[in-house]
């Protein structure tokens, strides 16, 4: 990180070398002068200006270079509530309903009377006692149509609730043109827009208004937990935040609801600052398939551009004829042929993506309290999937937290051979991860911390049936020591790991394997 030279007090004008330590963009004489500042300042002090592209459109850029671990933005939360599938949850606090209490004016299950006047519920349970009708609820864990009008209603009622918060969110994307004319939209229409104005009798906005909130919400909000279930969240300096399949921060959200923004890697100026909007271990065929359902756009990065995704080999298949690689002809057309890269073999881009839906839909229905079946999945399409597929290193990935980690498989209880496959799949993971989300990404830290413990039970184990010796198991302390100071260091900012959460974590682990 190169240094920052002098300049001139912000306060007083005299030669200064202090600076924000932050944004780094304003200097001071003294502590004092800072102090003196800090009241204009702080609303300036940030990492990053927003700058428009013509495919990003609005997006946050890097001001200065960005420290890996630094903390680029804190942002509290504008509005939160259901997600656009959500099973019933109590419109006063968000947590799970048993259905034993409802709202004496909307009806609406809730807690308990208190959440009647919470500040989530109280602007929006007279326009929901518009309709005078208890809405049913059959079963509490499926989703009800009935929860996705409440956040767009939410937003919509800023505009009297609180103007500036409505100044904000009313200048966010909305992508109404392409949502229209989908499914999604079809969905808004009948279950947010006719709702509201056909149910509720909601006459606070017209039909073009709430759909444009629902656009809003689909393309800008972030899914969180709130009281042990997921919602969603605007939070409007963040949403500027360009997507890349590689990202190079981090995002979590504290007690009180707001995103922290740190950086995973060091972000040089100039740079963007991105985050995903998919799931990091998905290949380019699924990435972008839902990149273009959820947020209407293909993405074009250098990891979705090369067919082996930069060597991870994520998508690639094992041809039937000869065993070589099967990638696709044009990553960036979905509908490209995937051809073989020994033999003239090839398959329709169709034929991929739907096999692909199968394996997912395989893998997501294994049971979870066994790791046979993961380990029955990694052995029966050894033939057809590259080693280092998709599915295979969410199957390893599953395995790596379920060995040591479950009831049923403790370190304690591990043979030598589950201690063994679980390293080599950290290991296997580990490397992929430098590829796809490198530095102090929380699946790193996951993953160094679960291969620590690994190495420690493997170590234990060989010492006590006398495979090693004494002085060997040194070897794998040593490295084990090293894994976890980095793996501390990356876990230590993560919400259920601060405030003694990771010190727990270590206490039972220790525990577990009498060290």
């Amino acid at each position: 990180m190169p240094e920052v030279q002098g300049g001139v007090c912000e306060v007083c004008n005299k030669p200064a070398k202090q600076f924000c330590s932050s944004c780094r963009s304003v200097f001071y004489c003294s502590r004092e002068c800072q102090k003196q500042d800090w009241k204009d300042h702080k609303g300036k002090c940030k990492p990053y200006i927003v700058q428009n592209h013509p495919i990003y459109g609005r997006h946050m850029v890097a001001s200065r270079d960005i420290r890996p671990g630094e903390v680029i933005l804190k942002e509290e939360v504008l509005v939160v509530g259901p997600k656009q599938r959500s099973p019933p949850v109590c419109l006063g606090c968000h947590k799970a309903i048993t259905g034993t209490y409802t709202c004496s004016r909307c009806h609406y299950p809730l807690c308990a009377p208190s959440c009647e006047v919470s500040k989530y519920h109280k602007h929006e349970c007279p326009i929901l006692a518009g309709s005078g009708v208890k809405i049913k609820i059959d079963n509490v864990e499926s989703a009800h149509p009935a929860y996705e009008c409440i956040t767009p209603l939410r937003c919509l009622l800023l505009k009297q609730t609180d103007p500036k918060k409505w100044q904000t969110i009313n200048q966010l994307q909305d992508h109404v043109h392409n949502i229209k004319n989908t499914e999604m939209g079809s969905v808004i229409q009948r279950n947010t827009v006719d709702f509201l104005q056909n149910y509720i009798k909601y006459n606070g906005a017209d039909s073009k208004e709430i759909y444009r909130m629902c656009g809003i919400l689909l393309i800008n909000s972030f899914e969180l937990k709130h009281n042990g279930q997921r919602v969603r969240g605007i939070y409007p300096q963040a949403a500027m935040m360009a997507h890349d399949c590689i990202p190079n921060t981090k995002h979590a959200f504290d007690e009180d609801l707001a995103l922290i923004l740190r950086a995973t890697v060091v972000i040089r100026k100039g740079n963007p600052i991105t985050s995903t909007y998919t799931n990091i271990l998905w290949n380019t065929l699924q990435r972008r398939k839902q990149l273009q359902f959820a947020k209407y756009f293909l993405c074009t990065c250098r990891r979705c551009s090369d067919p082996t995704e930069l060597g991870t080999y994520l998508g690639t298949l094992l041809c039937s004829e000869c065993g070589g690689r099967v990638q696709s002809t044009t990553p960036l057309d979905m509908d490209a042929r995937w051809a073989c890269q020994k033999c003239p073999n090839t398959i329709l881009g169709k034929t991929v993506f739907w096999g692909d839906q199968i394996l997912y839909k395989e893998l997501r229905g294994l049971e979870q309290n066994t790791a046979r079946q993961l380990e029955e999945f990694l052995e029966c399409y050894k033939k057809a999937l590259h080693p280092k597929h998709r599915f295979f290193m969410e199957a390893k990935y599953a395995l790596i937290k379920f060995y040591g980690n479950h009831k049923e498989c403790r370190y304690r209880d591990m043979t030598r051979e589950q201690l063994e496959r679980k390293v080599e799949y950290c290991r296997e993971l580990l490397e992929l991860a430098n590829t796809i989300d490198p530095g102090l990404s929380l699946f790193r830290g996951t993953l160094l911390f679960e291969l620590q413990a690994a190495l420690v039970a493997q170590a234990r184990l060989l010492l006590s049936n006398d495979i090693i010796t004494k002085e060997a198991t040194q070897d794998y302390m040593t490295e084990a020591v090293k894994y976890l100071k980095e793996a501390s260091e990356i876990l230590k900012h993560e919400p259920d790991m601060e405030k003694g959460g990771l010190d727990a974590k270590l206490k039972l682990l220790s525990e577990e394997l009498d060290i």
